[in-house]
């Protein structure tokens, strides 16, 4: 489970802090959203989460375990970046390959194992001799979530995964990261400007702007 108690960032005291008074909590096996306008705050909350960037106030906890005292082991978070980390030049299993011996323990033979795996659960295995440069944007998110999957993680964070896609690949996509959450038990948390296929997910957070008067 995470636990989101009370979170704030504030870059200064003469500014409106960009995150305040956030308090959620997820269950295993869950996917939830996280909407609302442009601006809002949604990557940030992310980044927050993943420990890319420190919050100011409040406290964050997953397993029952505080972040500010215990890292979270880098196998069991994934974190899913708005904009592709793929490498054009090299081919769908390269990426992979490259990716899970960057961030994690194995013989040859274990990492291709690994890599068979993420491959048949993304859905990328006929796509696996085909270099990323040609690949759809749909077919490029799936790589990019499959990067991420190659160390099993228990948290999986995607940032704007469907974003620009069209209605089909935006489907699949929604679709794979709900069977990821319920088939692995996985927490798998989405920021998304998309209103389609809110009935999919089983959460929904909407952050919203701080008004301030003069």
């Amino acid at each position: 489970m995470l636990v989101l108690d009370y979170i704030e960032l504030s870059l200064n005291a003469e500014q409106p802090p960009l995150l305040s008074g956030i308090s959620a909590w997820y269950p295993a096996s869950h996917l939830g959203a996280i909407i609302g306008p442009s601006g809002c705050g949604k990557s940030t909350l992310l980044k927050v989460i993943a420990g890319i960037i420190p919050h100011t106030s409040g406290s964050i906890s997953w397993q029952g375990k505080n972040l500010e005292e215990t890292d979270l082991p880098p196998h069991e978070l994934g974190y899913v970046p708005q904009f592709s980390c793929t490498q054009p030049l090299l081919t769908v299993r390269e990426n992979l390959i490259y990716s899970a011996r960057l961030r994690r323990k194995g013989s040859v033979s274990e990492i291709s194992e690994i890599v068979d795996e993420v491959q048949e659960e993304t859905g990328l295995t006929e796509l696996q001799d085909r270099r990323a440069g040609v690949l759809s944007g749909g077919q490029l998110r799936r790589l990019a979530l499959a990067m991420e999957l190659t160390t099993q993680p228990s948290l999986l964070l995607a940032d704007e995964v469907t974003s620009g896609l069209d209605p089909k690949s935006e489907e699949e996509i929604t679709a794979l990261l709900a069977s990821l959450a319920q088939d692995h038990g996985r927490l798998v948390l989405l920021v998304t400007h998309s209103m389609r296929f809110l009935e999919t997910y089983d959460s929904i957070t909407v952050l919203s702007y701080i008004v301030t008067g003069k």
